[in-house]
């Protein structure tokens, strides 16, 4: 019989754990799960009940007192790094939503816990599975648009003050729409274009919402890349849904691509490119070699994070994001939003 690797959950008040119950039963015929955990137990149960899990409790050593292999970190921020600590010490292996952590001492503490458990560590950046995004990274980094001179991520939707909610929340997430959602754009950004982020600057408004806490409901990112190009991450917990386009957008010397609806959790989208046969291309008047539209088959996101990270433990192979991609994404949140403060443009060391 093949091996199913056994699951449990930390956390289910946000979408991504529901999310990740619900696809991981679609694609992943090797993993289930078996348990999950949530400071709320009538919420624990409530999740298993729904999604017919046969164990549900309210404490982190219950939970890895279960007989899994592999936890699902999905809590708030501030308690990522604790859980997968103790996950990691109690032997079992680790994926976890980011930001992994609110430090780099943070990460540093899972690193070295999962090094003592001999367990591995992924990092959940789920939108490197979009097919659009895997098209677009092949497309720029086999140079078919040249050598790239700009990229955009932006992602927004609407947002409202919501009792509860713990993203709204500074001590729970730790910022707003930077970290909810540009944590993945600033990641999908240094992935395709090949190149890290060498500068910064940003500018950030509490400018619609009225949270209990000052979280950001805007945030705009101006980045420099080593490779010279240049980058734009825009999200908003201000714009209404469907007004955005959700989209990637990179620009090379010889063409460019464009996507829609393909940055987000949703396994959709749509892409488009236009080529030129020769660089410079010219002016207003150049004709592209050809223009193409992709229209790729799209597997639920979570569904293939779960199965790619479950297949790694099964095959004992390196996850393709780990504990390095989380603490990547540590250094250039802490650096944006320093950026922001301090109102200067921040040179990192890369």
């Amino acid at each position: 019989m093949p091996r199913i690797v056994r699951w449990g959950v930390m956390g289910c008040a946000g979408g991504a754990a529901r999310r990740a119950l619900r696809e991981l039963r679609q694609l992943a015929s090797n993993a289930e799960v078996v348990s999950v955990m949530d400071s709320s137990e009538d919420r624990a149960y409530d999740v298993a009940e729904n999604h017919d899990i046969p164990h549900a409790c309210a404490g982190e050593e219950t939970l890895l007192g279960q007989d899994i292999e592999a936890v699902y970190v999905a809590s708030p921020t501030v308690f990522r790094a604790e859980q997968a600590v103790m996950a990691a010490e109690a032997g079992k292996h680790v994926l976890c939503a980011p930001p992994i952590a609110v430090s780099l001492h943070e990460v540093d503490r899972i690193a070295e816990a999962c090094e003592r458990g001999g367990v591995k560590f992924m990092t959940g950046f789920f939108m490197r599975h979009n097919p659009y995004h895997l098209k677009a990274r092949e497309l720029v980094q086999s140079r078919v648009l040249g050598y790239p001179v700009m990229g955009r991520a932006q992602m927004a939707h609407w947002y409202p003050p919501k009792r509860g909610a713990w993203r709204q929340n500074f001590a729970m997430s730790r910022g707003g729409a930077l970290v909810d959602m540009g944590t993945h754009c600033l990641d999908l950004l240094e992935w395709i274009l090949g190149a890290s982020i060498l500068e910064i600057v940003g500018f950030q408004s509490l400018m619609t919402h009225s949270y209990l806490t000052r979280i950001e409901d805007v945030s705009t990112i101006l980045l420099r890349f080593t490779n010279g190009a240049h980058g734009i991450v825009d999200n908003y917990f201000n714009l209404p849904d469907g007004s955005v386009r959700n989209a990637l957008e990179i620009n090379g010397t010889r063409g460019a691509l464009f996507s829609t609806g393909t940055i987000g959790p949703e396994a959709a989208g749509s892409m488009s490119s236009v080529l030129f046969d020769n660089s410079p291309p010219g002016g207003a008047d150049a004709e592209p070699l050809r223009k193409e539209e992709y229209q790729l088959d799209c597997e639920p996101l979570y569904g293939q994070m779960l199965r790619t990270f479950t297949r790694c433990i099964i095959h004992d192979e390196e996850p393709p994001t780990t504990i390095e991609d989380g603490r990547r994404s540590q250094v250039l949140l802490a650096t944006v939003y320093k950026a922001v403060r301090e109102r200067r443009v921040i040179r990192l060391d890369v």
